[in-house]
């Protein structure tokens, strides 16, 4: 048995790649059987998510949003028929779904949108309120509305008298104090 070792130079080696079709640098690329869409003058190397247009450069694809009005964002609930759904839908929607749980799961801890912390005077207003059927809601206390809310809560006035018997002694022109009528 006659073994026959055969040496070959660096250039050898490249021409010797270069006719069997592969890169010089080793790795292989796949390629495209479309021209770009925007310029039409060169391979297409990039693909729009959002339109799936094909473009071959960075200016290319800059050109086509603005000719287009094209965001380049994939939608996230578009429809995919059932025969095109492959596994990268698939992950696109599990990766929205964590996305949508992550948003929820924020919101409960913003201490904005958590009970506001309440006051001595809020609390009693509540309760008061609770007792004659009747739900408040306050704004959280980041809020300016609710920092400059006055609004009280009279246990001096009961709940059988009508408003015109309580104001009687403060705007009526003979039977109200005028010290009063006047503030």
């Amino acid at each position: 048995m006659l073994l026959t070792i055969t040496t070959m130079s660096s250039l050898e080696i490249q021409n010797e790649k270069g006719s069997l079709g592969e890169n010089t640098s080793g790795a292989k690329r796949k390629k495209s059987l479309s021209t770009c869409g925007v310029c039409g003058a060169d391979e297409a190397k990039y693909k729009c998510p959002a339109c799936v247009k094909q473009s071959c450069s960075f200016l290319c694809v800059k050109k086509h949003k603005e000719e287009s009005g094209c965001s380049g964002f994939r939608a996230k609930t578009a429809f995919v028929a059932l025969s095109k759904f492959d596994e990268m839908n698939l992950l696109n929607d599990y990766r929205f779904l964590e996305d949508t749980t992550r948003l929820a799961g924020s919101s409960s801890r913003d201490n904005l949108i958590r009970t506001p912390h309440m006051t001595l005077k809020a609390k009693k207003l509540t309760a008061c309120a609770r007792k004659m059927n009747i739900t408040l809601k306050f704004l959280p206390v980041a809020f300016t509305k609710s920092r400059d809310n006055s609004t009280m809560f009279l246990t001096k006035v009961s709940d059988g008298q009508t408003i015109q018997q309580i104001l009687t002694s403060y705007v009526h022109p003979s039977k109200s104090d005028p010290v009063k009528r006047q503030k």
